[in-house]
């Protein structure tokens, strides 16, 4: 409208002294169309160049896009399809730039790194479609991408200054023949000098408005997103081309007014319209599709621009990329980052719920069975029949939001029940859970039967958080395994309990860096003439005055892997007191307790070497107890270092003999040179004829092999006298001495 007020004017202007300068304003108006000529073969060739660079530069981020989201769905079409019509579409692009023949070198460079781009990217399409995807290389693959694109953009930022130059120095020519016409004009009759200038100054605004018009315009017609032109009552005044769908859909009716309007792009426009926020942006759904729109107010004008940008595939990607981030990439139950999110949000909304950890006790010997990947696979199917359960139970009995079913490790599930309802909701859900497993289950290795655990917790009776929540429910597991028990509901004592299992660890360890450990002796008596030459060094803790049984400690260091430094700092006190007596003439052979995790560690056999060499003690001198179980748990390997130690000349022993194994097998086939009798069966046998049975019965069976018998936990002189008629070789208990420190063990020995 206002250009055509100023066409207007300018032909009053025209008129008024057409008798007084024809010529002149034939001149001038020649002069304006030469001008206005010559400025449109700038913008149309500039600007075609510039429009170029700007589809590059979208082309090649809608490249990297397709190739980071090919990467994380594996969807070969977006290679195929999307990124080769992308490539093909850049090519035809710099090919109509090089037939310019502007900017040749640095379109050159472009399609260098756009042709090197495209071999990583093939790279990398045959690196994801094989067997064996190298997901390190594909993440290289794709940062090579990006170093290239990167590399582009100084390359096209080069192009468009020199653009913008080049429309610049244009836009000078043109301003500076506008002067020389003033001046011409002015000349030329000084009798029309005032009407000449006031025409000057209007054809020359005629003329930059038209042309920056014509610029401006270019702008959002070969814009590829919708550019949308509305006043304030929602009536559309423009629309470029790619807005045609989009138009539709807004205006279903035909009826050009924000009626139509979704409500968040209503408030949007009210947003920016209210002065509350300079550009309005929002998400909107449109049939299946995603839009994001910016919008404007242009409050001289009253009127609101919209920049819309269709981002229904970036929008679909980042679903499945937080799918993926919260489901189990397998089973697609929700993992244990959904978890934690689900039990927060529940702790949040102060909601009281049980956690059920679910267990598959199986899975070890599964794996031993099949391998890893066949045993999850069997685990896998066991997820899908829990999945199937909860979700057939929930319909039933709940809510299905009430019951929620999670894979939170390989064999482990996880299982959140809300409390609100019925109260016997969780009793019902695990009984049938805990019915259904009876049975067996479908798996790619036939179908099996699974033993299952459950660990119950409760919140906020027992758990404040989500980590003490699954601590606890973790602690059940743990209990019900121990007690073979299918449910174990936590309670106040198994908190205790653990408290005191991570006290003790914590103090363990103390002692260990603190030397605060020491070694007790108890001595073993030859029965055939009372004397006694061999002992065995028990460990023994006393923290601020309180006694800490081995029975205690011990089995926690098993389970936190204190074991292999605790076993070392015995082996070596034990070492050093040997050599201590050894020196002062005594050749006291010191039985030491090995635990299965040390014996089997790599290299056992060469530390009692060094520390034989270390020591510089006779080998005679040194006894190994080891038990039944740390040897038939990989008979071969222990077979092969029972021949190393056997080679050095320790001496070797079988502690807590009876109570394992007991195969005349490997009593035969290892080379050791004691049994010793369990304690359960000595305190037994004067009452219980079977027990005595059995003690005799291993005396012969040790004798038999050329093996020496030594019986533990004896304490009375009846017991004594039935292991002497019995053949017994040593005894070790409280009737001849308790375990004591080396002082006073030594004048046992005198």
């Amino acid at each position: 409208m206002h250009n055509n007020k100023l066409v207007s004017r300018t032909r009053q202007v025209y008129l008024a002294i057409v008798l007084l300068g024809v010529l002149l304003a034939v001149g001038v108006y020649g002069l304006a169309a030469s001008v206005q000529s010559k400025a449109r073969q700038y913008m149309e060739t500039d600007l075609a160049i510039f429009s170029q660079v700007q589809q590059i530069g979208m082309l090649l981020s809608e490249q990297e896009r397709i190739l980071y989201e090919y990467y994380a769905t594996e969807e070969s079409s977006l290679y195929e399809v999307g990124y080769l019509q992308n490539f093909n579409q850049l090519n035809n692009i710099l090919n109509e730039m090089a037939g310019a023949e502007r900017f040749t070198d640095t379109v050159t460079d472009v399609s260098a790194h756009l042709l090197a781009a495209s071999e990583v990217a093939g790279a990398l399409h045959e690196n994801l479609m094989s067997s064996q995807t190298q997901w390190n290389l594909s993440r290289t693959q794709l940062e090579q991408i990006s170093q290239h694109r990167r590399a582009v953009l100084p390359l096209l930022k080069k192009i468009e200054m020199a653009t913008n130059r080049s429309v610049s120095n244009g836009y000078l020519s043109i301003i500076k023949l506008l002067e020389i016409t003033v001046w011409v004009v002015a000349l030329f009759s000084l009798g029309i000098a005032a009407i000449s200038f006031y025409l000057g100054r209007y054809a020359a605004r005629y003329i930059r408005l038209s042309t920056e018009n014509e610029t401006l315009a270019l702008f959002p017609k070969r814009n590829p997103n919708p550019v949308i032109r509305i006043d304030a009552k929602g009536k559309l005044l423009y629309a470029n081309p790619a807005a045609d769908d989009l138009i539709a859909q807004l205006y279903p009716t035909n009826q050009l007014s924000m009626a139509s309007f979704p409500a968040p792009l209503s408030e949007a426009l009210s947003l920016a319209s209210s002065g509350g926020e300079l550009c309005a942006q929002t998400v909107l759904k449109l049939s299946e599709r995603f839009y994001a729109i910016q919008s404007h107010w242009i409050a001289e004008h009253q009127t609101y621009d919209l920049h819309v940008r269709d981002i229904t595939q970036r929008h679909r990607a980042e679903q499945a990329l937080e799918h993926q981030a919260y489901h189990h990439p397998v089973t697609g139950i929700g993992n244990r980052s959904y978890l934690e999110k689900t039990a927060n949000q529940w702790i949040a909304q102060q909601q009281t719920f049980n956690a059920v950890m679910i267990d598959v006790t199986d899975f070890k010997l599964l794996s031993e069975n099949f391998g890893l990947a066949d045993a999850l696979a069997c685990i896998y199917s066991v997820g899908y029949f829990l999945q199937s359960s909860v979700q057939q139970y929930a319909s039933v009995n709940s809510e299905p939001d009430d019951v929620c079913l999670f894979h939170v490790a390989d064999a482990c599930f996880m299982v959140l029940v809300k409390t609100q309802g019925p109260a016997h909701r969780l009793a019902s859900l695990l009984s049938m859970l805990r019915t259904k497993l009876v049975n067996t289950i479908d798996t790619p290795m036939g179908a099996m039967r699974f033993h299952v655990t459950f660990g119950v917790s409760d919140y906020p009776v027992h758990s404040v958080d989500y980590n003490t929540l699954l601590l606890h429910t973790n602690i059940a597991v743990e209990i019900a395994l121990k007690n073979n028990q299918g449910v174990h509901y936590f309670n106040a004592d198994d908190g205790a309990y653990h408290q005191r299992r991570l006290t003790i660890t914590r103090r363990l360890e103390q002692a260990l860096k603190h030397n605060e450990l020491t070694l007790y002796y108890q001595p073993k008596q030859q029965l055939s003439d009372g004397r006694v030459q061999s002992c065995e060094c028990l460990l023994r803790w006393i923290d601020n005055g309180e006694f800490i049984s081995p029975g205690e400690f011990i089995p926690i260091a098993e389970r936190s892997g204190l074991i292999l430094v605790l076993g070392e700092w015995v082996l070596d006190s034990a070492f050093n007191q040997a050599r201590a007596w050894y020196e002062e003439g005594r050749k006291i052979q010191i039985a030491i307790n090995i635990s299965a995790r040390q014996f089997l560690q790599p290299g056992f056999a060469e530390s009692i070497e060094r520390r034989l060499r270390e020591y510089a003690i006779p080998a005679s001198l040194i006894e190994l107890e080891l038990t039944e179980t740390s040897i038939m748990d990989n008979h071969q390997l222990a077979s092969a270092v029972l021949m190393e130690l056997r080679a050095l000349g320790v001496s070797l022993s079988i502690d807590d003999f009876g109570t394992g194994y007991s195969s005349l097998a490997y009593l035969s086939a290892f080379p050791v040179d004691k049994v010793k009798i369990d304690r359960s069966f000595v305190s037994q046998m004067v009452d219980a004829p079977k027990q005595q049975a059995i003690v005799l019965t291993i005396c012969q069976l040790a004798h038999n092999l050329g093996l020496k018998v030594i019986a533990e936990g004896v304490e009375t002189d009846v017991q004594r006298e039935l292991l002497h008629q019995y053949g017994c070789d040593f005894l070790q208990g409280y009737l001849f001495a308790r375990p004591v420190p080396a002082s006073e063990a030594v004048t046992l020995f005198n």
